[in-house]
């Protein structure tokens, strides 16, 4: 129901679920919140409505001396890849050797760095070097989660690698959305040989 009032010559509204009076003015300043309420509702389901996703979700790579499979691991809690399971199967009747200091991150198609394994600790990781040899039994599987050193995140900023940081001094990197993988070097009878394993990842 509209009213005029006299004092003020301005079109009045009654509410009457409250009882009170409301301006053109008041109901202009709600429109305008809710405006904000929605718009921040949309950009906040846009942000939850986000997904990762690789393609293929395992990428398996084989030749007649051994095989590789590499899958991108969600972080706990969150949408977003920040590691890799690895595993490796030597197919052959003699040991194979994973030349870990030769096995490079891969993105789109670069050398990013190489990789860190589980149970890593700040120390070990503030000391690495070289990276091991490691040899694989005939038939057998060597399996572990890995994660591309470049991409580690620290909680100090602008800190690296200094040894007053504790061993929760660093997070695992977010792996960008493209191209993601591994180069593995194995060492079989002194002779290298070199695969690429890869996935891409996109950002919905």
């Amino acid at each position: 129901m509209l009213l005029r009032d006299g004092h003020r010559n301005t079109v009045v509204e009654i509410d009457y679920i409250k009882g009170n009076l409301i301006t053109e003015e008041t109901i202009m300043k709600r429109l305008s919140i809710y405006g904000i309420v929605f718009v921040s509702l949309v950009v906040i389901g846009c942000a939850k409505e986000q997904i990762y996703r690789s393609t293929p979700p395992t990428q398996r790579v084989s030749t007649s001396d051994f095989e590789v499979e590499l899958e991108p691991l969600k972080a706990e809690g969150f949408d977003y890849y920040n590691r890799f399971r690895y595993q490796f199967t030597n197919k052959t009747d003699g040991d194979l050797v994973i030349d870990w200091s030769n096995c490079y991150y891969l993105q789109n198609g670069r050398r990013y760095g190489r990789f860190g394994w589980e149970g890593l600790t700040f120390e070990q990781l503030r000391g690495i070097i070289e990276e091991p040899d490691v040899a694989i039994a005939p038939g057998a599987k060597d399996a572990v989660e890995i994660f591309p050193l470049q991409l580690i995140g620290w909680r100090e900023p602008g800190v690296r690698k200094k040894a007053n940081i504790p061993e929760e001094g660093f997070t695992l990197g977010v792996i960008p959305a493209g191209e993601n993988g591994l180069s593995i070097a194995v060492i079989k009878d002194g002779k290298t040989l070199r695969k690429r394993v890869l996935v891409n990842i996109t950002q919905e």
